[in-house]
Formats: C-alpha cells, structure tokens, sequence
C-alpha cells in the first residue's frame, strides 16, 4: 500500500489531494490508453477507478473469494464524471479512492486522479454502488463490519465517513 503522503510533484510539492489520506495507485499511461486525439480516452477512467476501489477492498480484507463466501458483491449503480485534465501516454498518474458514505445498502465512493508530475487535476468522480446477495440479485444490507474496515483504512479528514 503507497502512503499518499509521501507523493511528491517532480517540484517536490505534495500531491493537492482532496483528502488528507486517501487509499493511492499509480498508473502509468500507455498508447493503448488513448485515443484518436492522444489523450486518455474517457471511457479508461472508469476501469482505473474501479482496480482501485477493488485493490482498496482487498487492502481491507474483502477480496472477491471473501465476496464469494459472503454470498454478497457491489455492484455499480451511477458514476458521474468531471473531466479536468488532458493525460497523456508517458503520464504517471495517481488513482486516489476513498468511501464517503456506506449505510444500508448503498455505497457512495469518490475519487481523484491527478498527474503526478505537476499535481494537476485530470478526474474528479463519485460512484455509487449497491451491495447485492449474489444469489438472489437483490440489495442486501452492509455488514457493520465491512463499513467499520472501510472506515478506518482511509483518512478523509472527518469522524466518518
């Protein structure tokens, strides 16, 4: 696991995270990355994001075997997306995630992705997501626990999140 505060810009600057200790992956654009016009197509935010708040469950325990004897999985409900940024192939990017809500059945997860040379902003993104009984297809309540492990790995500058 990378600890955010030791990212720096190639100045030496912290990285201007939305919140003081998200969980952080570092990506690298490739050319598969990209689009006609050379800049990250939009439709690969989403795929980093999501290996983010996957590798962000698994840092905390729920990995899909653990999702698999749980008989229970999130499922995305809503994404929405503010492009900011222009990333190209060579960029090295940070994917920070964090949850800012999870009550009953529903999750609500936002994140950032910005250019780690220069701190600039490329994505800001809220997902929403629903956890379901596999089996049944049908929303199925959080365990307290899950919320509770979710809580306390990420610092969003809050008592809760």
């Amino acid at each position: 696991m990378i600890d955010p505060a030791t990212l720096r810009t190639d100045a030496g600057d912290p990285l201007p995270l939305d919140v003081p200790r998200p969980f952080v992956q570092l990506v690298t654009v490739t050319d598969a990355d990209c689009d006609r016009q050379r800049h990250v197509n939009n439709a690969v935010y989403p795929r980093w994001m999501d290996d983010a708040a996957y590798a962000h469950s698994c840092a905390v325990g729920y990995d899909w075997a653990r999702y698999q004897e749980m008989g229970a999985s999130f499922v995305v409900r809503r994404h929405e997306i503010d492009y900011l940024g222009e990333a190209l192939a060579g960029d090295r990017l940070v994917v920070a995630t964090w949850p800012k809500a999870m009550a009953k059945f529903n999750a609500e997860r936002r994140h950032q992705v910005l250019r780690l040379s220069d701190g600039v902003v490329m994505v800001r993104a809220m997902t929403r997501w629903v956890f379901m009984d596999i089996a049944r297809r049908r929303p199925r309540r959080i365990p307290a626990e899950m919320i509770e492990a979710f809580q306390q790995s990420v610092d969003t500058g809050s008592d809760h999140i």
